[in-house]
């Protein structure tokens, strides 16, 4: 195997794999509006600026503001000028635990603030060798992406990691701020529904924005299938492996149940469990929109 490469099926659930091999099925202009505008770095796969999402009341998200991705550990020199000096990136939000830094931590940015706010308590999540990896998928219920998507929104601790990450953005100052996990996809996928959902988006329009990390990470997720297959041929666990890696339209909707199940609606949700009061929301709003 190439050098460059570091397998993620070894020691990460996620799989650290050299990003570079996969670059991003880009969206179409026209879809900027759901998806917003793609950053085309070549040591990830999976990142967008928000900018130009359409809210119901007609405004917009502005460009260079809000920045979701993939793990940053594969950054090349010039996806680091990128971030600094085109996208004027101030702050860093990382939203792995600790053990995934550990393995991969981030490419250093200099002058950027970097902050660790884990969504799961765990510090080992999504540490694993790679038999354990395959063990765990096979011993999997087919159901298990909807209940850790319900996990993310009801869990104390993860609460409190989506509500610092949602008051931080009330404190900008200078910069855009980007977001991010391991694939960009479930973690960052429950902040960004979050945040879009205090801005004003639409549930159509933060579901289509959701499932294209699908076409981001369809290349990476089929050679580490292929790499799975070279471990493990329970169907199950394969099975499984497919249903961790997609972007599903009942994952996410599994997490708005659950929000509606223990608060009513979204906006109690952003009220109580986030802190986000109608002040601050008009507060965000006034930061992120323009007409």
């Amino acid at each position: 195997m190439n050098e460059k490469y570091v397998t993620r099926m070894v020691l990460l659930v996620v799989s650290i794999i050299y990003w570079g091999a996969f670059q991003p099925t880009l969206v179409k202009a026209s879809s900027q509006s759901v998806y917003g505008t793609p950053v085309h770095l070549t040591g990830t796969v999976n990142t967008h600026d928000l900018g130009g999402i359409i809210t119901k009341n007609d405004h917009h998200i502005k460009k260079g503001l809000l920045i979701r991705s993939d793990a940053l550990s594969h950054l090349t020199k010039k996806d680091k000028w990128q971030l600094t000096q085109q996208k004027h990136v101030g702050t860093i939000i990382d939203f792995r635990s600790a053990g995934e830094i550990k393995i991969a931590k981030d490419r250093n940015l200099s002058g950027i603030i970097y902050r660790h706010d884990s969504v799961m308590a765990n510090r080992n999540f999504g540490v694993h060798t790679r038999r354990q990896y395959a063990n765990q998928l096979a011993n999997k219920h087919a159901n298990s992406m909807q209940l850790f998507y319900q996990k993310m929104v009801t869990n104390p601790y993860s609460i409190k990691a989506y509500h610092t990450f949602a008051n931080q953005l009330l404190n900008r100052k200078q910069g855009a701020y980007l977001y991010h996990c391991t694939y960009g996809k479930d973690r960052t996928g429950i902040a960004t529904m979050l945040i879009l959902s205090c801005l004003g988006v639409s549930k159509q329009t933060i579901m289509k924005n959701y499932l294209a990390s699908n076409k981001a990470l369809k290349a990476l997720t089929h050679t580490e299938y292929r790499q799975l297959k070279r471990i493990t041929h329970n169907q199950r666990a394969l099975a499984n492996f497919k249903r961790s890696k997609a972007a599903k339209r009942s994952y996410l909707n599994a997490a708005y149940r659950a929000i509606d199940q223990h608060y009513g609606s979204m906006n109690r949700y952003l009220n109580v469990a986030l802190g986000l009061s109608t002040r601050k929301i008009h507060a965000l709003r006034t930061i992120y929109l323009t007409k």
